[in-house]
């Protein structure tokens, strides 16, 4: 499929995926990009560049029938992606949500609707080159439960209605404002308080956020993706002492201290246990330090071999643009 001309939607594009996937999208496919945001304030620099802003929600069909009407493809990056929050509201968003784009994609004829999911629904299988053959596994995160039970919305829907789905599974997305891998950890090396558990030397499996892109631009314009899931990394799994250290480099910090992974468990017992007694969730807590003691990969072949996808953006590129991008928008000197 060739975007030109043709009208897309894009979710989530007052975040950060969504953000970057509408801005390229207007700048270089030569589609119509439609966003949807429910403030639409927040979308003012994509309307600047000529994406159409449409006030709607994902709790409100009118405004999702509204958004997708005469689109061609719909690139759902949209979700609660904190685990702050109870059950019920994450699968208001995650999966009721899905499920009203969905009947709204449906409903416009859409011939494309590209969802973006997570390597997460995996489950942190401690296995190198997990493939989308592998089983999703619930129990690990609210957030990844969540994941998995949009999906299967949407494998339901091109199963019974032949609504052509694509699945995109990320990685570990940084770079350009990624709020979790990207301004969380470089806040975090400034005040002091990044500490690496047993010398950093578990494995983080980064994506650069265009990278991503790259990969769900394909999803819509590859005739061979309708029906499939993929895996999106940027190749082999590094260690988390060389991807925060990149972000100590930056902000001109020492080499950053480190504890043991039972020391770690302890400590967030305890912020745990701190934060019920205010009656709030730890931003510290065992699934963040699980997290960070994983050892595992991602296989990306079957992107590369369906989609033509290729990293082309390497760490030391990615690290580079994306300090630019922070002195930029002030978060370095």
């Amino acid at each position: 499929m060739n975007l030109r001309g043709e009208t897309v939607l894009v979710t989530g594009a007052t975040g950060f995926i969504g953000g970057r996937l509408a801005e390229r999208l207007a700048q270089e496919t030569g589609a119509r990009v439609r966003v949807l945001a429910r403030t639409p304030a927040k979308a003012a620099p994509l309307a600047a560049i000529g994406c159409e802003v449409v006030e709607g929600d994902l709790a409100d069909a009118a405004s999702l029938a509204r958004a997708t009407a005469g689109c061609a493809v719909v690139f759902h990056a949209a979700a609660w992606v904190s685990e702050q929050g109870s059950r019920a509201a994450v699968w208001a968003t995650n999966v009721a949500g899905a499920a009203r784009l969905v009947d709204a994609a449906r409903a416009a004829g859409a011939a494309r609707f590209v969802h973006v999911s997570s390597c997460a629904v995996y489950g942190s299988r401690q296995a190198f080159d997990i493939d989308e053959t592998t089983p999703m596994r619930t129990g690990h995160t609210r957030y990844a439960d969540s994941k998995i039970a949009a999906e299967e919305v949407l494998w339901q829907a091109f199963r019974r209605h032949g609504l052509p789905v694509v699945v995109a599974r990320p990685s570990q997305v940084y770079g350009l404002g990624s709020p979790q891998f990207t301004l969380r950890p470089l806040a975090m090396i400034r005040k002091g308080r990044m500490v690496l558990i047993d010398g950093g030397r578990h494995l983080c499996k980064p994506l650069y956020i265009d990278n991503l892109v790259d990969g769900l631009i394909l999803c819509a314009t590859v005739d061979a993706a309708v029906g499939e899931a993929f895996n999106f990394a940027d190749g082999a799994p590094i260690p988390w002492r060389d991807f925060f250290g990149a972000y100590a480099a930056m902000a001109g910090a020492p080499k950053l201290p480190s504890i043991s992974y039972p020391a770690a468990w302890m400590a967030a017992l305890l912020f745990e246990g701190y934060a019920r007694l205010r009656g709030k969730e730890a931003t510290f807590n065992r699934t963040v330090v699980r997290s960070l003691r994983s050892n595992n990969s991602f296989c990306i072949e079957k992107a590369q071999r369906l989609l033509g996808w290729q990293p082309r953006v390497d760490l030391a590129e990615g690290m580079r643009r994306t300090e630019a991008w922070l002195r930029t928008h002030g978060y370095l000197d």
